[in-house]
């Protein structure tokens, strides 16, 4: 009788990315630059999120690292190999896409064990029974693609990736089209399995929840170019620029324009035309600078008319359950502004009130350029 095998932990690897561009070209059309020279240094065992918007270049870098997209220029190392210029079957690397790229004749444990029976690994059939407890998915070992659901086929395109307990694992969009309870189950459950076995992972993602929950840092992208790359703290209370401290948030930041004015070695923010004030930490803004201010919903607070902030109005207020959201205007100004309220306070519409701030909290952006000023 066959003792069964348990995954081994894999022997975690640094990744590091350096100045790595990928461009398209065609002929009779302009070229077009996906990836512009991103640099990454990821630790072994290390859990990355790629986090932005559709068309950023984040599938682009994972395809590149994974050797299923050429390299314009740079490098990707993976411990001290330089793996670039390797075809993907040499790179020892595990990767899920969104897509599934199931094998339609093939069960769902031919699926799994394909790929590690192609290269004559021993014991394959043991590692696919493993990762099959592991994931819960014994229920699904006999079935065909065709029989699963969009969700199940996901999680098998997980477990292919995962049963190989490679040392640099890339996922995109892994959990996309679970459902809201398994997807936080499953988000769980590649947390624990990434710690468990050690991968260095990438994790691609246009899902912030996903990102901050998930990973150790992130790469924020826009436009072939990381942002800001830093822990979920970090970019969440530290935004490098504009672009970043809208994309991660939700509410989304508030966004408004002011004046800076200086004074006895403090800035603050006018709002409007004697709406108030806002008090910021920043100091390098010249005295009657035109500011975009960011101000989080969690970090505003609703007061009494009569205190020091920014005048405004009640539009309308939604209860949720856990908290509420008061969405205010400001006269005169076409930006409103969202305040977290707490589960026990109530507004109504029309109703006065001021929007204060932490001065530490108020984030202040070159108006033209979106770059942080402090």
């Amino acid at each position: 009788m066959t003792a069964t095998l348990e995954p081994k932990t894999a022997t975690a690897q640094s990744l590091t990315l350096s100045e790595l561009v990928k461009t398209y070209t065609a002929r009779g059309r302009e070229s077009f630059q996906a990836v512009k020279g991103i640099n990454l240094d990821i630790a072994p065992g290390e859990l990355i999120a790629l986090l932005g918007p559709s068309g950023c270049g984040k599938t682009t870098t994972l395809r590149m690292i994974a050797g299923l997209e050429t390299v314009t220029s740079g490098s990707i190392r993976i411990g001290d190999r330089e793996v670039s210029q390797l075809p993907a079957s040499k790179r020892g690397i595990g990767v899920g896409f969104e897509s599934y790229a199931l094998y339609p004749p093939l069960s769902v444990r031919e699926n799994l064990a394909y790929g590690l029976k192609a290269r004559k690994v021993k014991g394959a059939d043991e590692m696919v029974s493993a990762i099959s407890r592991r994931l819960e998915m014994d229920d699904l070992l006999e079935l065909r693609p065709a029989g699963l659901s969009s969700g199940q086929k996901q999680r098998v395109a997980l477990a292919r990736a995962l049963v190989r307990n490679p040392p640099v694992l890339l996922l995109d969009e892994p959990l996309s089209h679970l459902d809201a309870s398994a997807r936080q189950r499953v988000r769980r459950e590649l947390k624990v399995l990434q710690r468990e076995f050690g991968y260095t992972t990438i994790v691609v993602t246009h899902d912030q929840v996903e990102a901050l929950s998930l990973a150790d840092r992130l790469a924020v992208m826009d436009a072939g170019v990381v942002q800001q790359f830093g822990t979920p703290d970090e970019v969440f209370d530290d935004p490098a620029n504009l672009f970043v401290a809208q994309f991660v948030g939700e509410p989304q930041i508030n966004v408004i324009r002011g004046v800076a004015k200086v004074a006895d070695g403090k800035t603050r923010v006018e709002i409007g035309s004697g709406q108030g004030y806002l008090e910021t930490t920043a100091t390098s803004v010249p005295d009657g600078t035109t500011v975009t201010v960011g101000v989080r919903p969690q970090d505003c607070a609703l007061g009494d008319p009569a205190s020091t902030g920014i005048s405004v109005t009640v539009a309308y207020f939604e209860h949720l359950l856990e908290f509420g959201l008061a969405t205010s205007t400001v006269a005169g100004m076409e930006e409103g502004v969202i305040v977290q309220t707490p589960a026990t306070e109530s507004y109504e519409p029309e109703q006065k009130a001021v929007v204060t701030a932490p001065p530490e909290r108020v984030y202040l952006f070159d108006v033209d350029t979106g770059e942080r000023l402090r």
